[in-house]
């Protein structure tokens, strides 16, 4: 996994990961405080040189004192120096015991030894330095020759006696509560990888590029008013939503850039998606460019466009394939801009053996001969498969992902079911997508003009109040003139159409 999919993982996750980050400096603490409180008691010995008297043997001496520090910090830990301690303060530890809590060091360049004992008791610790300094120094005696003199070449001298600690050495309650935080922080992001790899939720572009290896067309960033106004240009025609679909329209003339007659087939991987409100507001902004439009719901399971665009749904596409009714008669308009709309009608028994015959073939095919552009709202691709049948006849679909609807797994499962009958993928749309995920700064270009009257020289009366206009993407398929006349009632308000026409043969 990339260092950015992870630092999206954390970003997605975050009050998981800080939830758990946290969780594991309490139980650091937590530690801290049923831990035993242990006290560290130090003491320092000089090793000094009884012998010289020029620079050049003082020069030995302190050279032959340094090495011989470093010997008898050895000599500290061993049973000839603790035995006598054990037994001096009746401890109840053995020698191996001792040796243990016992740490003794020679700083760099120096005679000295550090002696450092460990116990529970700060007494106890104190009583042991200081008495392992006294037998380290009669074992010294013991060890080294003495001279004809009958004195000793170096003795042992102590410069610092240990004293009682006033506050435990151990447990360190701050670094406690950093390893808990460390470990918590490791935690969380493990728990989060493997949630996400097990039941993963589809979230970012980069996710969908790898599991379909095919190009983003588009984002749609969700929005709460979308449920009570699924249509983008009848409720706002000025709304960043309003404005993202345009894009995709504008982003959409690289398909099938060799075809005047252009066919769109919408899919998903799972219901729930939003695939169906995103075709009817695909086929409304495309037809507000100018281009003759018609909008085929093929879902002939779970039709929905009937109430997302308010039509008439007893009568469409099944009415045709039963051949009760001509085409022009099942066609609803919508809106102000030309574009028709063919419902699914009533459901049928069979669906996906009505858009695998040849009658569906030939209505697809009409429809799309006669209109610029075709838009056909299909079932997902994981329930059943009557998407793929229509993606094969057209050449390939485009798969519609919700953010947070459907899972890498289930994505993954679609590709392959569009794979396994040679379809690709033509494009994906990131539906409900986070407005954090994206990265994007929402805005509404308007104007901030106050239309009031004029008062220049030579105008009478009010100036005519200007309507901020947002400048329309390149249509797919109209004219230049075209186009620009049709932008004028691009986002009028649609109105209910007459029901559909039926006549029976």
């Amino acid at each position: 996994m990339e260092h950015r999919g992870i630092l999206n993982l954390l970003r997605l996750h975050w009050l998981t990961v800080l939830f758990i980050t946290i969780m594991g400096g309490g139980a650091g603490f937590g530690l801290a405080l049923l831990a035993t409180p242990e006290y560290t008691a130090q003491t320092e010995l000089f090793v000094a040189v009884s012998t010289g008297e020029n620079t050049g043997e003082l020069a030995q001496g302190s050279n032959y004192s340094q090495q011989q520090a470093r010997n008898y910090s050895a000599v500290a830990t061993r049973e000839i120096v603790l035995q006598p301690v054990i037994n001096a303060l009746d401890l109840d530890d053995t020698v191996k015991a001792l040796r243990k809590r016992v740490l003794t060091s020679v700083p760099l360049n120096t005679s000295l030894i550090s002696i450092a004992v460990t116990d529970t008791s700060a007494e106890r610790a104190a009583a042991t330095a200081n008495a392992i300094a006294t037998s380290l120094s009669n074992s010294v005696q013991k060890l080294v020759p003495k001279l004809p003199d009958g004195t000793f070449p170096l003795q042992l001298k102590t410069v610092q006696s240990a004293s009682v600690p006033s506050f435990p050495s151990s447990p360190n309650k701050t670094m406690f509560v950093a390893l808990g935080l460390l470990a918590g922080f490791v935690a969380a992001v493990a728990v989060v990888a493997v949630r996400e790899f097990l039941n993963a939720k589809v979230r970012t572009p980069e996710q969908i590029k790898a599991a379909t290896s095919a190009s983003l067309l588009g984002s749609i960033v969700y929005d709460r008013s979308a449920a009570a106004a699924p249509m983008a240009l009848h409720s706002n025609r000025l709304s960043p939503r309003a404005e993202e679909f345009r894009q995709l329209r504008t982003n959409l003339r690289f398909l099938q850039a060799d075809d005047d007659h252009k066919v769109f087939v919408l899919t998903s991987s799972i219901p729930g998606e939003g695939k169906s409100a995103t075709a009817a507001n695909l086929a409304a902004t495309i037809a507000a460019s100018g281009a003759s439009v018609c909008l085929v719901e093929a879902d002939l399971r779970r039709p929905t466009l009937d109430g997302i665009l308010d039509l008439e749904g007893s009568v469409g596409f099944t009415t045709l394939l039963a051949g009760e009714a001509e085409l022009e008669d099942v066609l609803q308009p919508w809106g102000t801009d030309g574009l028709r709309v063919l419902l699914s009608g009533e459901i049928p028994p069979n669906p996906s053996e009505l858009l695998g015959s040849a009658r569906a073939e030939e209505i697809l095919t009409t429809i799309r001969d006669r209109f610029d552009v075709t838009i056909i709202d299909c079932p997902p691709l994981i329930p059943v498969t009557d998407a793929t049948i229509l993606a094969r006849l057209f050449g390939g679909a485009i798969l519609v992902v919700g953010a947070k609807k459907v899972e890498m797994r289930e994505l993954r499962k679609a590709v392959e079911r569009m794979n396994v009958v040679n379809t690709p993928v033509l494009g994906t749309v990131l539906n409900l997508a986070p407005a954090s995920v994206m990265g994007r700064y929402r805005m509404t270009y308007t104007s901030t003009r106050d239309p009031k009257p004029s008062r220049r020289l030579g105008r009478r009366g009010p100036a005519p109040a200007v309507e901020p206009v947002s400048s329309p993407p390149i249509p797919i398929s109209a004219a230049p003139a075209e186009a620009a006349s049709s932008q004028s009632r691009a986002d009028a308000p649609a109105t209910k159409s007459r029901r559909p026409r039926v006549g029976t043969r």
